[in-house]
């Protein structure tokens, strides 16, 4: 009996102490108001209460009011009075612990004990792999551009390495890194606005050739992503794949209707491994953007950034289906005469998923290996197919506003009847109308050499930064004009006037440079389909009907009295208060009426203010009224060398210091509406 009473005792001694530590966790938490973890803050409270108890026991022995046997000396009032000050004491103790803790390690800046132990294998990985490509980087003899103050590929002399040499390494250590590191410089290589034309020369080789996986690893990912066999799906399934790229590869099939298909399937594990390669980049862009004057000067961290972001998207293949039925749409024949002969496949929706991705089969060969194909057709047949693109893309571009963002030769396709097929729709980009509309400016004001008016377009396109010198962009933008009038601008005029305006300090929207940066790559496109093709002319000549017919005066009557629908309401009650203003202003009772603190924010912003000048206010003064009590002399006493106004010194000072805090944690963190 006695032990079982023994055992409720403890359990009861162990609940409630669980039961103390939690509300003085909780009661911290609410003081600090600060989201404190409740880790530290129970560790916290148990300290406090550890200490206040030996503190208060040492002390009332010592003090007399209590004696050898455990029996108090004094009255319980009295004593009640001191375990109530030595705790609330304790607990300031304790807030002033958990202030300084938050200051100087946040809560949320380190993993939690779970946390930290489920990351320690993926942190081994990381810095595993993080040291394999620094030592890729190294052994390439890129070296100096890891270290502080490194200048990096800016066109001068990097440690006695020039520049050529130096593309050529990077190239190198980007190719040995892997397919994530090669995609990231084939993403680079389309940034001449950012690099040298020989840094971006050298990244432009950059092939992803991936040995394809075997059918014995790939069918297990094909069997997941449906949901059942194979055979259940295809009539048939060529298990050796006609394409692989990096997260993926590519299979013909047949579905049971007769359809002939091309399936899409990621790869297994190819999800875990860009993942532990999009964070290597970052650790990486991050290291080169603090030490490095050339990393600042490119922004690699926004970069890397940008392109861990369209990787992800690129491994959810829903989003690639969304932007090939988009794209399908975009390009549909909309009358007997509109037949642009671009073809998108067609999505097949049931199989479709996150890691496989049905499509309709297109017969025909990639732009980049089609010079046997298109060698039997002489220089105005070739002409009018490369014509047929860019009209496709303008109309894109210009009109739907939804347009194919990757248009290298790998991506285009040409059929054998001389058509023209569009894949992998992983990169699209997305303009809206006042994009659309400043953009078609743009292009006929080139057309029409109207510097002033390219210029108008540009600010209309882009974020203007405030004291831009519009006369000097005005200059600089005439002069590019010449080169698009004279047909020398292509690639290189699109990326001279990135360059030109991110040197203004013009920030360039990521959809705007997108459709830039698609210009930029159709060339290299258009000219394989037909040598010596002039971009610009021809953008001239198959823009300006478009661009026309988006800007024609029933179009801008159409979206005037869309805007005039919208105002109706305001419209009709114009005249009556147009008659009341005249009236008042007659009759000298006009007035303006103004509120000040109207939007909900500011009000939010001074309350919050006020509240926190009267709790410092208040915090002074307990703080110094507990004070002046503490050191006072005489008045009644609660016991034997313990005077009331000790007592409530030492309290007035507990709440001052508790609000002082509250204000240190304001002062230092911000309301908690702004963490």
């Amino acid at each position: 009996m006695q032990l079982v009473t023994g055992a409720l005792n403890g359990l009861f001694a162990i609940v409630s102490t669980v039961l103390m530590l939690t509300l003085l966790a909780w009661v911290s938490r609410r003081v600090m108001g600060a989201p404190v973890g409740w880790l530290r803050a129970g560790l916290v409270a148990l300290a406090s209460i550890t200490g206040a108890s030996a503190a208060l026991t040492a002390g009332m022995r010592q003090a007399g009011w209590s004696r050898a046997d455990g029996t108090l000396a004094v009255s319980p009032g009295v004593a009640l009075v001191v375990i109530a000050l030595a705790f609330a004491w304790a607990f300031v103790l304790g807030l002033c612990v958990l202030l300084v803790l938050e200051l100087l390690v946040p809560t949320g800046s380190l993993p939690t004990p779970w946390r930290a132990w489920r990351g320690l294998r993926q942190r081994r990985r990381e810095s595993q792999r993080y040291a394999q490509v620094v030592a890729i980087g190294v052994r390439h003899g890129l070296g100096g551009l890891l270290g502080r103050g490194a200048r990096g590929p800016d066109g001068a002399r990097l440690a006695g390495t020039d520049v050529s040499r130096l593309a050529a390494r990077l190239r190198d250590t980007l190719s040995d890194a892997g397919v994530t590191f090669v995609k990231f410089g084939q993403v680079l290589s389309a940034r001449r606005d950012l690099l040298p034309d020989t840094v971006t020369d050298a990244l432009a080789t950059l092939q992803s050739e991936v040995p394809p996986a075997p059918w014995s690893v790939v069918e297990p990912a094909v069997t997941g992503a449906l949901g059942r066999p194979v055979g259940e799906v295809f009539a048939r399934f060529d298990p050796v794949p006609i394409a692989s790229a990096s997260v993926g590869q590519v299979h013909a099939a047949r579905l049971h209707d007769g359809r002939e298909v091309v399936v899409k399937v990621q790869r297994p594990g190819a999800r875990e491994q860009v993942e532990v390669d999009l964070a290597i980049l970052a650790r990486l862009a991050r290291r080169l953007e603090r030490d490095t004057a050339w990393g600042r000067g490119l922004g690699v961290v926004a970069l890397a950034d940008g392109f861990a972001a369209s990787l992800r998207e690129e491994l959810d293949y829903t989003v690639e289906a969304e932007n090939t039925r988009a794209l399908r749409a975009v390009l549909a024949p909309t009358g007997a005469d509109d037949d642009p002969r671009v073809t998108v496949p067609e999505v097949v929706d049931g199989p479709s998923g996150r890691t496989l991705l049905v499509l309709e089969r297109l017969d025909g060969v990639p732009v980049g290996r089609a010079d046997g194909a298109l060698r039997h057709l002489d220089a105005g047949a070739r002409a009018r197919i490369a014509d047929r693109l860019l009209r496709a893309t303008l109309r894109q571009v210009l009109v739907a506003g939804t347009f194919h963002a990757d248009l290298h030769p790998g991506n285009v396709l040409v059929t054998p009847d001389g058509e023209i097929g569009l894949l992998d729709m992983g990169s699209v980009g997305r303009l809206g109308e006042p994009e659309r509309v400043a953009l078609g400016a743009l292009l006929l004001a080139i057309d029409g050499d109207d510097a002033i008016a390219a210029t108008d377009a540009l600010l209309e396109l882009l974020d203007a930064p405030a004291g831009l010198d519009v006369r000097a962009l005005e200059r600089e933008v005439g002069t590019l004009v010449l080169r698009f009038r004279a047909g020398a601008g292509g690639a290189a005029g699109f990326v001279a006037l990135t360059r030109l305006v991110t040197g203004s300090g013009i920030a360039v929207p990521p959809q705007v440079a997108a459709a830039f940066r698609t210009f930029a790559a159709l060339e290299g496109t258009l000219r394989h389909l037909c040598p010596g093709y002039e971009m610009v002319g021809a953008m001239r000549r198959e823009g300006e009907p478009l661009v026309a017919g988006a800007v024609t005066t029933e179009g801008l009557r159409r979206r005037a009295t869309r805007q005039l629908a919208a105002f109706a309401p305001e419209l009709e009650r114009l005249p009556r208060r147009v008659t009341r203003i005249v009236s008042d202003l007659e009759q000298g009772r006009f007035t303006v009426a103004v509120r000040a603190f109207s939007d909900p924010g500011d009000r939010a912003f001074l309350t919050g203010l006020v509240q926190q000048v009267v709790s410092t206010l208040v915090a002074v003064a307990a703080v110094v009224a507990g004070a002046l009590l503490l050191v006072a002399d005489g008045g009644p006493a609660l016991a034997d060398d313990l005077p009331l106004f000790t007592v409530l010194g030492a309290a007035l000072a507990f709440v001052g210091t508790v609000l002082a805090v509250r204000v240190l944690v304001f002062a230092f963190r911000g309301p908690p509406g702004h963490r």
